[in-house]
């Protein structure tokens, strides 16, 4: 990530959700590449891997669910031009959707996956420092989990008191770094990978097999980060083509996820149980030489500090959109809580990472993928035409502060019918049977009915502003 970047986040810093001034506008896709790059390059890209394989596909099976997954990322691509036309944060664009009362849900529950995913991070982070200690040769105990817990939460806090500028900077250098190591873990586990066992795994069903872990994948991926877009395109200049932004976001991210989850499918055959492990970071680092593992760990322990300090500031981005004005102080406290609550309990009471992981992933993209296709949608069909009227983002003149109730009524009834047919593990969908039994093919429904219900709302002729 260049200084043109640690500038533009400055400036995101000091505007909120306020329009982007137009002579603020002058960045490049190239950036955004690296930004996408940044924010994927962590080592749970290797356990997604190692998710694929725990669903029994063959190794171009799991492939080919690697790729279909990561694309996924088409949407963020999308995403990304509403931010160059609209020049403001993703889900405050989508406030001319719903209606300034009527965004408080959508907002809401994106605000709740930032949580959600806040505490991936403190947990991914503590069970990469925790196998940072065991490739040192300390032994694996709930002591050893808690110093960690501990060790890691105190990093973040000292990271995010540098400031914002600091931090982007930082992330930028440990993306360099863990991103050129992960390239010679890659070479060293191809050349000792028995080649022979990897593509004799045996092939799994493409519908409760492929699909399930193409959908987890795009839950984790691409679904997840589509609200967030605009929040990093907002800054481009008008004249940067679309055609560019798509594939500098679509590319930024998909390069580094691939390679991290080809290096998790090679892994899985040396570690059958890595997807199904309490710490699946620990016997990543189990396979490798102590000189490789531990400074291989150590940057990918920094690598998550900042990337759990940054998306801090995402969850701030939602907490404008609602309209909530708490000092900065209160608001990590109680984000603090929440996330530790949470981390606590899959650390050392459920003392299971990937059954809530894979369920939370799930559930999210229900929801996620629902609100997605109508602002996609509503993209394509009317802001790129007409684009977006400021009155209407911030309710200026009295103009769209109240509920807009069809588009409201298109996301509920999407992420609705996606639940009656998904199995999330906490709450499982009466109709989550036959085909849908374990095919997580909700995400897919979810996505298509609120499509379909927003586009018949927008050919009325009702839709349009």
């Amino acid at each position: 990530m260049s200084e043109i970047n640690r500038s533009e986040t400055w400036k995101v810093e000091s505007t909120g959700i306020d329009r982007v001034p137009d002579a603020e506008q002058t960045g490049k896709p190239l950036e955004l590449f690296w930004i996408w790059s940044a924010a994927n390059i962590g080592i749970l890209g290797v356990v997604y891997g190692a998710i694929i394989v725990a669903f029994g596909l063959s190794f171009i099976q799991s492939i080919l669910a690697a790729l279909v997954g990561v694309a996924s990322f088409a949407l963020v691509g999308y995403t990304s031009f509403a931010g160059k036309r609209g020049r403001t944060s993703t889900l405050t664009l989508s406030r001319v959707i719903f209606g300034l009362k009527g965004n408080i849900a959508p907002t809401t529950f994106s605000w709740i996956n930032l949580m959600g995913w806040e505490a991936v991070n403190v947990i991914t982070g503590t069970l990469t420092l925790a196998a940072l200690f065991q490739a040192i040769g300390l032994g694996e105990s709930h002591s050893l989990t808690a110093i960690s817990l501990l060790l890691f939460g105190g990093l973040t806090i000292v990271v995010s008191l540098l400031g914002q500028n600091t931090v982007v900077w930082m992330q930028s250098w440990f993306s360099r770094i863990f991103g050129t190591m992960t390239l010679i873990v890659v070479l060293y586990i191809v050349f000792t990978t028995e080649w022979g066992k990897v593509l004799s795994l045996p092939s799994g069903s493409w519908l409760t097999g492929f699909l399930p872990a193409v959908s987890v994948i795009a839950a984790g991926t691409g679904i997840s980060w589509a609200i967030a877009g605009a929040d990093y395109s907002r800054y481009q200049s008008p004249e940067s083509s679309d055609k560019s932004i798509f594939a500098a976001v679509v590319g930024g991210a998909c390069l580094p996820l691939i390679l991290l989850m080809f290096t998790g499918i090679l892994l899985s055959v040396q570690l059958p149980d890595l997807a199904s492990a309490a710490n699946p970071i620990a016997l990543i680092g189990s396979v490798l030489p102590k000189w490789m593992a531990i400074p291989y760990l150590l940057a990918a322990t920094a690598g998550i500090v900042t990337i759990a300090v940054l998306s801090l500031y995402s969850a701030s981005l939602n907490l404008l959109t609602l309209g909530v004005k708490v000092k900065q102080s209160l608001a990590v406290s109680i984000d603090a809580v929440v996330i530790l609550g949470i981390a606590i309990y899959v650390l050392f009471i459920s003392g299971d990472f990937m059954g809530p992981f894979i369920s939370f992933l799930v559930f999210c993209g229900v929801f996620l993928a629902a609100w997605e296709a109508i602002f996609i949608l509503d993209y394509a069909k009317v802001r790129r035409h007409h684009g977006y009227d400021g009155n209407a983002l911030y309710g200026l003149n009295g103009q769209n502060r109240g509920v807009r109730k069809v588009p409201l009524f298109c996301w509920f009834l999407g992420a609705l019918c996606g639940l009656l047919v998904t199995k999330t593990g906490f709450i499982d969908g009466p109709l989550a049977k036959g085909l849908f039994a374990d095919s997580s093919l909700g995400l897919f429904v979810s996505f298509l009915v609120s499509l379909i219900a927003y586009g018949l709302y927008l050919a009325s002729n009702k839709g349009h502003q």
